[in-house]
């Protein structure tokens, strides 16, 4: 039986790589689980996402997990039944306003920092890039943040507070007003394995 090479980028708690070298989190927990149930063997790869989004579309990956449903991957890849919705936060270590809009965070010619090549949904990804701010890294960019250099940054909020857990970012606070759900799904190349995995779910 084939076996499927099953991507995705380090996102904890959702998957990492552990100080062992071993793959945890519980996206890939999930995903793995339905694997097992289909009776395929697989490989996990957790990379960077640009590395793997280039293997996805060079067909060398299989299926990618926890991405963002968008019109223009739905023309080259498959999607899943929802995986699960994350909740993405807009954070800031900057004191005493009230943001009630997204226009208010641009008076006073502010900008966010967001990860280079991620889609968050219409709400974030509509703002123009000259409002925008890219960071390679979620470290990078809750850093900038924390330390005043950018006034806004976009996180996962369960990812967030899995790095917060011990104080490490100290000067941010989520914006709870900017809160919202994203659907996030798996992603295939052949839409066999992906009508496998859904009747699996």
């Amino acid at each position: 039986m084939k076996t499927l090479i099953i991507g995705a980028d380090p996102f904890p708690p959702y998957q990492y790589i552990d100080d062992d070298g071993n793959i945890q989190g519980s996206d890939y927990a999930t995903v793995k689980s339905i694997i097992d149930k289909m009776g395929y063997p697989a490989k996990f790869i957790i990379d960077e996402w640009s590395i793997i989004e280039k293997k996805f579309k060079e067909k060398e990956i299989d299926l990618v997990f926890q991405v963002q449903k968008t019109p223009e991957r739905e023309k080259y890849f498959y999607f899943s039944h929802k995986l699960r919705d994350a909740v993405t936060s807009i954070v800031t270590a900057s004191n005493g306003t009230k943001y009630n809009s997204i226009d208010d965070l641009f008076l006073a010619n502010a900008k966010i920092g967001v990860l280079k090549g991620y889609q968050y949904g219409e709400l974030i990804d509509s703002i123009p890039a000259e409002y925008k701010e890219f960071f390679g890294s979620l470290d990078e960019l809750l850093d900038s943040v924390n330390n005043g250099l950018t006034k806004f940054g976009v996180t996962d909020l369960g990812v967030f507070n899995h790095l917060n857990n011990n104080g490490k970012y100290d000067a941010i606070k989520v914006l709870d007003n900017f809160n919202f759900n994203r659907p996030l799904y798996v992603a295939f190349n052949d839409s066999n394995i992906r009508d496998e995995f859904n009747s699996h779910m």
